[in-house]
């Protein structure tokens, strides 16, 4: 009787130990910033420069801006889960080349930026990012997240009347992620769901969603929910064949679709 008892406190005691680090933890198998930061110039990206932004809170917003050409729809950026905008850089040249602003938002707690990331403060933030946007005169702001950063850009949309939005490899919440996951019980204790779904259910504007049919990081179908439950008349999604989540976005195969996307968008705009 004695054994049975030690067994079901050790037992009982294990469960919260498992269960306290799911929840103090979470942020750090959710997210893996890198610690130092690579400016524009230190990464060969001149074209940008650091433009440092002021938070609702306070803080600072660090974030690399692209001018381009006013006349043109502007493209905020919500890079993924790990590294830094200068790991998620190279894959945005094209819009450079076709001359789009391009401003992409650096996160809390990534690259000596303070503080820690949490659902209201990254959607406030890229909030503040948008306005940004706004106030330098572009026709059309749109706001494009990969990865994680789809989850953020899905959030920011809620808070601001961004003219389309673009999400390459999203999930439909990261609740629902999780639980497909071999982490059991880690979707009830999550502190914050990035609820993509309620957000791009009432976006009513152009809406593109871009997804690797071999991603097992963020399932294919997580796209195609999202696509489904969309109220847009507007709404695309393309499954790009033999592509993994990382190869989705950093070797490029979704570019020609956003470009695509996005000249579109701007003849709109000339009419």
């Amino acid at each position: 009787m004695k054994n049975i008892k030690k067994i079901l406190v050790i037992v009982f005691i294990l469960i919260c130990v498992y269960f306290g680090i799911l929840y103090f933890f979470q942020n750090s198998f959710l997210f893996y910033p890198s610690k130092k930061y690579i400016a524009p110039q230190q990464a060969g990206f001149a074209q940008f420069k650091e433009v440092n932004l002021k938070a609702s809170d306070g803080s600072i917003i660090r974030t690399w801006y692209f001018e381009g050409d006013k006349t043109k729809p502007a493209i905020l950026f919500l890079h993924g889960n790990a590294g830094q905008i200068a790991t998620f850089a190279p894959a945005l040249m094209p819009l450079v080349k076709n001359d789009y602003g391009v401003l992409a938002m650096e996160y809390r707690s990534f690259a000596g930026v303070p503080g820690k990331i949490r659902q209201k403060v990254i959607f406030d933030d890229g909030a503040t990012a948008f306005d940004f946007l706004k106030e330098q005169g572009y026709p059309k702001i749109v706001v494009y997240g990969y990865s994680f950063g789809a989850a953020f850009s899905s959030g920011v949309i809620s808070l601001r009347p961004a003219d389309a939005l673009i999400l390459t490899s999203p999930f439909y919440s990261l609740k629902s992620l999780v639980k497909e996951k071999p982490v059991p019980f880690a979707s009830y204790i999550l502190k914050d769901e990035y609820p993509s779904y309620k957000f791009v259910e009432k976006f009513n504007k152009p809406l593109l969603i871009i997804h690797g049919k071999k991603d097992k990081l963020i399932p294919p179908h997580h796209a195609q929910n999202l696509f489904d439950i969309a109220t847009s008349d507007k709404k695309e999604l393309y499954f790009l064949e033999g592509q993994n989540h990382n190869q989705t976005y950093f070797d490029g195969p979704n570019m020609p679709y956003i470009l695509d996307f996005l000249k579109r968008l701007e003849a709109k705009n000339e009419k």
